[in-house]
């Protein structure tokens, strides 16, 4: 077997659950995979979206709060325990959702969100790669070739090659890039503040809407936590490669919130003093078109880091999650078919994505506020972080077989999260309840599945001695939050 393919059938072997050691990264790896994840796309689109709501000092406290609560509350939910258990993320979940209940949810959060994201990266780096062409004259401007389509092609292919070589490519390729893509953050957020001015930034006015400030804040707020939360399993796969608990803590933490906010900060500044938070949009005429093309490379390389982290944390879900036809496509070929579809929607609506992004993204943050709801309601308070780990991974007549694989009071819950979310704040068109202001929209949502849960469970699953909950039968194995097993 070639050294290509032994590094893909241990790619494989990564799906399964990590003992302590297989668990190879340290405080610096953890913080250059998640710092690579966060300094792409979506920062400078989520800061220029709290551009057009707030102005920048509120909008900087609305990236910081949103980010630190919204991930603070997803390491309660589901990070530690993934990271102690070693096991895949929406494994972890079988233990409030069931194992078929778990897979359900999988479709729209993983099936669904994985080729979305993956196009959104590949759609700027391809219009950076576009951008770069045309500068270096290899490509006349006006050729009508569908350039920026192509380079997103080429740049989902060079993700895919990386992604399908499992964790330590990722981890050796943003060792080798977070460096740079740091200073690229750094340099475009001096950039803006040096062409329009600390003062034109500070007095920098959204566009007007129909909202009041305290409202438009909330809503600011609120965007940052559904981002925060939105990185879910995806976060706690990656998250479980840590040698020690404290090292992935930190390292995730640090490249979550702090390192996520020199993007997203720099889509800030850039919405609010220069009308885009695109940075292929001005990054050339405000810098100089040699150190322009430059940095264009830079962000280049920012989005393939994150679209490689994006695939290979999410096609461990995939292939845990969805039975033996889809291990027996391996990891290479799951994560060429995500590579596939989206390319499929970069083909036929490219002009699509940066419009509903948004909406998008908020669609699927209501789904999961609701389920970190349910998840710290059964963790912290029904099994007080007691789970069986071999009961995960018996998918037949586990302790977590719930009935017929489907926990009913959990999905209830989540049905009533996201209710309350949608009543709070409309996701498709962002239009809030007058309460929104007040209570924001997730934590309604994550206190409602909570109690729902809470209740539901109390009240007929323990009863009925469904799910392995202490009181009815107990779980087989006792694990806490700490570090791994030995």
């Amino acid at each position: 077997m070639t050294k290509g393919a032994n590094r893909i059938e241990a790619a494989l072997a990564e799906t399964l659950p990590l003992l302590p050691e297989e668990r190879s990264w340290s405080f610096r790896d953890m913080l250059a995979v998640k710092s690579g994840l966060s300094i792409a796309t979506w920062g400078f689109l989520f800061g220029g979206a709290t551009g057009q709501l707030v102005g920048f000092v509120d909008g900087f406290i609305a990236l910081f709060f949103g980010t630190a609560v919204g991930l603070g509350i997803l390491f309660f939910a589901l990070l530690l325990p993934v990271y102690r258990n070693g096991c895949e993320s929406f494994v972890f979940l079988r233990s409030a959702f069931g194992p078929i209940g778990a897979s359900l949810l999988a479709v729209p959060l993983v099936l669904g969100m994985v080729p979305f994201s993956a196009a959104i990266l590949s759609t700027m780096a391809g219009a950076a790669t576009e951008e770069v062409l045309i500068g270096l004259s290899l490509f006349p401007a006006d050729s009508g070739l569908p350039l920026a389509a192509i380079m997103s092609f080429a740049v989902l292919g060079v993700s895919f090659l990386l992604a399908a070589r499992g964790s330590d490519t990722l981890r050796l390729f943003n060792l080798a890039t977070v460096p740079l893509l740091v200073l690229l953050s750094g340099g475009l957020l001096a950039a803006v503040f040096i062409e329009a001015g600390w003062d034109t930034i500070l007095a920098a006015a959204p566009p007007e809407t129909r909202w009041d400030r305290p409202t438009r804040l909330m809503l600011a707020v609120e965007l940052n936590i559904v981002a925060a939360i939105s990185w879910f399993g995806l976060v706690g796969n990656l998250m479980r490669y840590g040698q020690s608990a404290r090292g992935a803590t930190w390292g995730t933490w640090i490249g979550l919130v702090p390192v996520s906010l020199l993007p997203a900060t720099a889509g800030l500044a850039s919405s609010l003093a220069l009308g885009s938070p695109d940075p292929v949009q001005w990054m050339t005429p405000l810098v100089g078109p040699v150190l322009g093309l430059a940095m264009l490379l830079i962000l280049i390389l920012a989005n393939v880091s994150s679209a490689v982290g994006l695939l290979q944390g999410n096609v461990t879900t995939i292939i845990q999650n969805f039975g033996a036809p889809i291990r027996q496509l391996g990891f290479a070929g799951m994560t060429g078919i995500l590579c596939v579809i989206a390319c499929l929607i970069i083909w036929f609506a490219t002009d699509a994505l940066y419009a509903r992004f948004y909406s998008i993204t908020a669609s699927f943050g209501a789904i999961f506020a609701a389920c970190i709801g349910v998840l710290l309601a059964d963790r912290l308070v029904l099994r007080r972080s007691k789970v069986d780990l071999a009961g995960l991974h018996d998918t037949a007549g586990g302790p977590y077989a719930f009935w017929l694989g489907v926990n009913p009071a959990a999905l209830i819950a989540l049905a009533v999260g996201f209710a309350a979310y949608i009543t709070l704040l409309e996701p498709v068109s962002q239009t809030p309840n007058p309460a929104f202001r007040y209570l924001s929209a997730s934590l309604p949502a994550i206190a409602a599945a909570f109690a729902v849960h809470l209740a539901l469970s109390r009240v007929v699953t323990i009863r009925a001695r469904r799910g392995g909950y202490p009181g009815g039968r107990q779980a087989k194995l006792e694990i806490v939050d700490a570090e791994p097993a030995e």
